[in-house]
């Protein structure tokens, strides 16, 4: 019985911006072709394997719960140093967090770090399948993402879509850094 899923690579460049810079943003993506399609607060509870350190590794595996929805999500080791590309595995799950935080806790998943964060989701771009998340992380400030989601192993086009967004919004003068928000936290010691 096979489930009939893809492999899907994430390629995300998550620029470093001063807050105030978010608000030109939203005036600025609607002439680009972007819609804000999500707006709110968002919780990740990022958990450790058992038997293998994942930040020795570069894997996640997170808990995400925002506006009432419960979502776990697995991602795999970096596969570039400029840009962050992963593979990604995520599900919805209907029900309580609590629930999917005792599973995981039982079989002895370790909780590492919660990151809060206020963002704001847009979709648009050249073909409309880019991604751009302005973010307010707690403890950590402000940033912007740009993602596009690659079906299979060649990932070639999704991180050209990022780069052109990138040039087109005038954003290529921000510092940028490919590691996660967990990884952040944790350089800081926690938030």
């Amino acid at each position: 019985m096979g489930l009939g899923f893809e492999l899907v690579v994430e390629v995300e460049k998550k620029l470093i911006v001063p807050c105030d810079l978010l608000a030109q943003l939203r005036e600025k993506l609607p002439r680009f072709g972007f819609e804000l399609e999500w707006q709110g607060g968002e919780e990740d509870i990022y958990y450790n394997h058992p038997c293998r350190d994942f930040a020795s590794t570069d894997e996640a595996l997170r808990i995400r719960v925002s506006s009432g929805k419960v979502e776990i999500t697995y991602k795999g080791p970096k596969k570039r140093k400029d840009l962050k590309v992963r593979d990604e595995f995520s599900a919805q799950i209907n029900g309580d967090a609590n629930a999917i935080v005792s599973i995981l806790e039982r079989l002895g998943f370790q909780p590492v770090a919660r990151v809060r964060k206020e963002r704001e989701v847009y979709r648009g771009g050249p073909d409309g399948s880019v991604g751009m998340f302005l973010d307010k992380v707690e403890c950590l400030g402000c940033f912007v993402e740009i993602e596009v989601l690659s079906v299979g192993q060649d990932y070639s086009y999704a991180v050209s879509i990022v780069e052109r967004v990138i040039n087109e919004l005038g954003l290529s003068w921000l510092d940028s850094t490919v590691k996660s928000y967990l990884e952040l936290v944790l350089e800081r010691g926690g938030c």
